[in-house]
């Protein structure tokens, strides 16, 4: 059997690669781009104001559960009206349906953090955003470090090495820090997860590597995946939602 994820896409820049490098057999992607370019406020605003439509279109469609990618782009009015989308969403579907920041604090919940360290190639005024509304959550941000870039094209194309080198120096300098938080979709980070925790020692939570964990928990499939960190190692193992 087929478990369609039904997933919003917030950049143009399709991070399909990444998806399809994780998803196993029998699992496969409905896509909807909202269409940003830049971290901005005006792009994400414009992005955000088509989400409930893209909603309705994938509900039409009969995917199995719902995915609304892009952490910025789900909270760019704040944690309530990240609040008031979920709200929205559950009013124009019956199906499960997971945000990406929704995602992110499951995973980063489900490793065990508490100190949290965010490598992030955002602009730092987006970074700083983050981590706010992860304090909002109740996670304690220990530390952050941010690329500091705005184009999302330009973060697609990053070499995964000086990626995942931003995450060990973070996790080196900042030895209270218990996960580290990559941030960010179109980052090209899922092929260096397990070298990052194996240096490092601590669980590696990314944007995508958490929302596919967290779109299977919704459509039942409980499996471990190897190859990409602890959090989909475990997959099975009394993940609650």
């Amino acid at each position: 059997m087929t478990i369609w994820i039904g997933r919003i896409e917030p950049s143009m820049w399709f991070e399909g690669a990444w998806w399809q490098e994780i998803l196993p057999d029998g699992v496969r992607l409905a896509v909807l781009s909202l269409g940003v370019r830049r971290l901005l406020q005006e792009d994400l605003e414009r992005a955000h104001a088509q989400i409930l439509e893209k909603v309705e279109q994938l509900d039409a469609e009969g995917v199995d559960v719902i995915n609304v990618g892009g952490s910025p782009v789900v909270t760019v009015h704040g944690r309530a009206g990240h609040e008031r989308l979920i709200k929205e969403i559950g009013a124009r579907t019956s199906r499960p349906f997971v945000t990406a920041l929704q995602a992110e604090v499951e995973a980063i919940r489900a490793v065990g953090g508490r100190h949290v360290l965010i490598a992030s190639p955002y602009p730092i005024a987006q970074t700083e955003k983050r981590a706010g509304i992860l304090a909002e959550e109740g996670l304690e941000v220990t530390a952050h470090d941010s690329l500091d870039i705005e184009r999302t094209r330009v973060i697609a194309v990053l070499d995964p090495d000086v990626v995942a080198r931003q995450a060990i120096d973070l996790a080196r300098a900042n030895p209270d820090g218990d996960v580290i938080y990559m941030p960010c979709g179109s980052l090209p980070v899922v092929s260096a997860i397990d070298r990052i925790e194996a240096e490092t020692g601590r669980p590696v939570v990314t944007c995508v590597q958490a929302q596919v964990h967290a779109c299977l928990v919704r459509a039942g499939y409980n499996q471990p995946i190897h190859g990409y960190g602890r959090l989909l190692r475990e997959l099975g193992e009394g993940v609650a939602v």
